[in-house]
């Protein structure tokens, strides 16, 4: 977003909560060549249908994101129709009560698929981790002192988890973003710009003489 916006760095409000999990598809395995269209319980076919369903289901819902990352077919030959396919579902909104409902939705879906083409559904919780805020008090400071370097002041919610989740539940915590060229995250062409860190360090420079102006 900062740098489809054209923006040096963003305060962070907030980090979003995150359900995640696999979804296991269980049909038949039989030959390729001698089965059927009706007769078949395709495990791959019902997860791809499902899979199109979350998509849909996360561009109807502001602020939902939800990602199927990873896809195991099995026996996974090419002559053979899938017997057990196991999908993987990460669900995320700043709202945990979004969250949760979203969550229930495309479990909901994911067993009608499930149903209508006589296979068995499983889900596999690994992930409930609730939203997080960031104290109040300290992203307005970083707001001020974004507005002190001379940069428009952004505000944003986190999409990704970070140490900070952790240590809000002790200590007020806060953070600021840099963009990322291209928006490109978790890949090697991940990068910033020399003049973006320039940025933030002038903000994080104001950032530490407010707040130590606060604590004296």
């Amino acid at each position: 977003m900062l740098d489809l916006e054209q923006l040096r760095v963003a305060a962070v409000t907030g980090i979003v909560g995150q359900s995640r999990g696999t979804i296991t598809f269980d049909g038949h395995a039989n030959h390729a060549g001698t089965t059927p269209m009706h007769l078949r319980r395709d495990a791959l076919a019902a997860a791809a249908e499902w899979i199109s369903s979350v998509e849909e289901f996360a561009l109807r819902t502001d602020g939902l994101v939800a990602t199927v990352g990873r896809i195991i077919a099995d026996p996974n030959a090419a002559n053979v129709i899938p017997g057990a396919v196991e999908v993987t579902l990460d669900c995320r909104h700043a709202d945990d009560a979004v969250r949760t409902s979203a969550l229930n939705a495309l479990l909901t879906k994911a067993r009608e698929v499930a149903g209508r083409r006589r296979l068995a559904m499983r889900w596999s919780e690994q992930m409930d981790q609730p939203a997080v805020p960031m104290d109040q008090g300290l992203t307005a400071i970083i707001a001020h002192a974004i507005l002190e370097a001379g940069l428009p002041v952004r505000a944003m919610t986190s999409g990704a988890g970070h140490d900070a989740m952790i240590m809000a539940s002790r200590v007020p915590s806060t953070m600021l973003f840099l963009r990322s060229p291209g928006g490109i995250s978790h890949d090697p062409a991940e990068s910033v710009l020399v003049e973006d860190v320039e940025a933030s360090l002038h903000v994080a420079r104001r950032f530490l003489e407010r707040l130590g102006s606060s604590v004296r």
